[in-house]
């Protein structure tokens, strides 16, 4: 790991502030809307969270919660103001920075741009989660945010060529950044079993070829609610709270939070079945 992701790390992991770089090996896995459903769910718990949009000028963070950032994490620093100046409010709980159009500006930041840009990150102390929202793939130069965190989280589906490209990640982090603990996400599975055996044969490559151990966290079904929601530009864990996928992310931020979530009985099982059912045929 470099100097300057060690420094990072450090600033950004005190005060039992947790920090999770939400990554892919390629794009169009849903990463970004597990990033902003995630960082709702929490703030609904009564988490204070920070969601940094990192993905290289897309502002796809903004986008997804409806919201637009005045400024950048970009402008801040070229400008040498602070840091919470780019703070965008969406509720109370939940807050997100956007790193900026110019963010590939980053390759080129002198010692003197980081050192003002790490000294300016103790705000991050005020929030329980901060979530680093990274473009697809990864790069050396990405990796100074991506093995700060206290954890990466890969997104994965279920297609063979989501799993190679989310090996390829793990290749790359063995490389940069060794103790990073990594935990996969597999999003739009059938069922628990695909998941589980998506996440089985990544393992298996990670551990035989680089000694890699990974942790599965869960997953998220193919639930049409989630295009639904995409339409009616809202994220999913608004949209329906009783959907499939907003159960199944509840029981993923209990990892987290250690919040126990209320089991579903037969009736709210068959309304979301049947719900699951309409919606296909229309």
């Amino acid at each position: 790991m470099s100097d300057q992701a060690r420094q990072l790390r450090s600033k950004v992991s005190m005060k039992q502030t947790k920090t999770i770089a939400i990554v892919s090996g390629k794009g169009g896995v849903g990463k970004t809307n597990v990033a902003v459903n995630l960082a709702i769910a929490l703030s609904l718990q009564q988490k204070r969270v920070l969601i940094v949009d990192l993905d290289i000028g897309m502002a796809n963070v903004g986008v997804v919660l409806g919201e637009s950032a005045r400024r950048s994490l970009m402008d801040c620093v070229k400008e040498r103001t602070p840091l919470s100046a780019a703070i965008t409010e969406v509720s109370n709980q939940l807050h997100f920075i956007h790193g900026g159009s110019g963010f590939t500006e980053l390759v080129s930041f002198s010692e003197d741009d980081m050192t003002f840009m790490m000294s300016e990150m103790r705000f991050f102390y005020e929030y329980d989660f901060v979530l680093l929202d990274l473009g697809a793939g990864a790069n050396d130069h990405t990796f100074d945010f991506i093995s700060s965190a206290d954890e990466a989280w890969l997104i994965v589906t279920p297609e063979p060529t989501s799993i190679m490209d989310g090996y390829a990640f793990v290749k790359l982090a063995n490389r940069h950044a060794n103790d990073l603990p990594i935990a996969v996400l597999v999003n739009r599975a059938v069922n628990g079993e695909e998941a589980t055996e998506t996440f089985e044969r990544l393992e298996l490559v990670s551990t035989k070829f680089l000694e890699q151990s990974l942790r599965f966290i869960g997953f998220l079904p193919d639930d049409p609610v989630v295009t639904r929601a995409v339409k009616a530009q809202q994220p999913f864990y608004l949209f329906d709270r009783n959907s499939d996928v907003s159960w199944r992310l509840d029981r993923i931020t209990t990892t987290l939070t250690g919040v126990p979530i209320q089991e579903r009985n037969f009736l709210d099982r068959l309304v979301s079945r049947f719900k699951r059912r309409t919606s296909s045929t229309r």
